[in-house]
């Protein structure tokens, strides 16, 4: 009994050195190196064989009193990895081994695209924010396919798209098996031809032949908006919904024009977005009613950000930036934050949070 007592004790010292030592010297020099040579690093480490061996977070017990179900599915907790981290599905399932409720795959596209010209990936670490320009870089449905599991775990969802509607139902009827979730992003600023799915009729067309292909459940991933296109947008969302998506999420990242990129333009993320993300979704709430699934997505980086979103009237919160910047302990430091504040307020369950703040 004492041995496992002191084992226990050297196991969380050993944990806690870990999170420090990766915190003040590892981040910081990932992030000294350009982003995409960086990001091939961090993926190359999740494949190696034996990650969770040397993964502090992975070993360590799920944190009770954090599920919910959304969508019909149980999930460990509300935050969860946006799309765009695995853009080629490689990692999966060792990412959600990071205590993420779930992780978006993709985004998936029908054909191999090698995306914009570089530089496309640009962080600004004053702001902790990035500006993308990737242009949906992906090895196309087939090469993609191949790797991904018949029946996966619960928290993988898969994020498609395509600038026709035949591109993203070839996406669908190809990977019907290997999710439970599909996000259809319609909202990337980086990729021409999305805007076509911006005119309702079309939109509302595209869903209706993805629900007529696929019993999964289906997101939709709207633009960022302000008060002078809000009712553009809230209206793209409601016909949406009344065209058979089951959820929305709100929202990607935000257009802006940028010298360091080869495009000149770029989409950016990160805590510029923070204050945007509970407006979007106690907006959107309001106008779609409570049963329509919302994710939010934006500037999400700790307990406060998510209790924020899901008191506004979100059911998931999705992070990007976030996860880069804190890296491999954001989503535990996440589940830990949420656990402090949910017994702060007597909370014993994480639904209990949700819309709080609009009742």
């Amino acid at each position: 009994m004492v041995f496992f007592l002191v084992l226990k004790v050297i196991s969380s010292k050993i944990f806690i050195g870990v999170k420090m030592l990766y915190k003040s010297l590892i981040l910081p020099i990932l992030q000294l190196i350009n982003p995409e040579v960086s990001h091939f690093i961090a993926e190359k480490f999740f494949q190696f064989p034996f990650n969770k061996l040397i993964n502090p977070v992975s070993y360590r017990s799920k944190l009770d009193g954090l599920q919910t179900n959304v969508l019909g599915i149980k999930l460990d907790s509300p935050i969860g990895l946006a799309a765009g981290y695995d853009k080629n599905c490689k990692v999966l399932d060792q990412l959600l081994e990071l205590q993420f409720g779930f992780v978006t795959g993709g985004t998936i596209t029908l054909q191999e695209r090698f995306g914009n010209p570089r530089p496309r990936l640009h962080h600004v670490p004053k702001e902790k924010s990035i500006i993308n320009s990737l242009g949906f870089p992906s090895q196309g449905l087939e090469k993609i396919n191949k790797k991904l599991l018949e029946n996966p775990q619960n928290g993988i969802f898969l994020s498609v798209s395509g600038i026709n509607e035949d591109e993203i139902i070839s996406c669908i009827e190809t990977l019907e098996d290997k999710t439970k979730v599909f996000e259809v992003n319609i909202s990337s600023p980086n990729t021409s031809g999305l805007r076509l799915f911006h005119n309702p009729s079309e939109l509302s067309k595209l869903l209706e032949k993805i629900k007529s292909v696929s019993k999964n459940k289906i997101l939709v991933k709207l633009p960022p908006w302000f008060e002078s296109n809000k009712n553009e947008y809230l209206d793209l969302g409601k016909i949406a919904i009344m065209s058979g998506a089951d959820g929305l999420v709100i929202a990607n990242s935000l257009p802006v024009n940028s010298e360091k990129l080869a495009v000149g333009k770029g989409g950016k993320s990160g805590r510029v977005l923070t204050n945007n993300t509970p407006r979007m979704i106690a907006e959107v709430r309001s106008y779609v009613g409570p049963d329509p699934v919302i994710v939010a997505c934006g500037g999400i980086f700790d307990a406060n950000d998510v209790w924020n979103s899901l008191a506004m009237g979100a059911d998931l919160c999705q992070g990007y930036t976030g996860f880069i910047y804190e890296g491999l302990f954001y989503a535990y430091n996440i589940n830990k934050g949420l656990l402090r504040l949910m017994k702060e307020n007597n909370i014993d369950s994480i639904d209990k949070i949700k819309g709080k703040s609009i009742l």
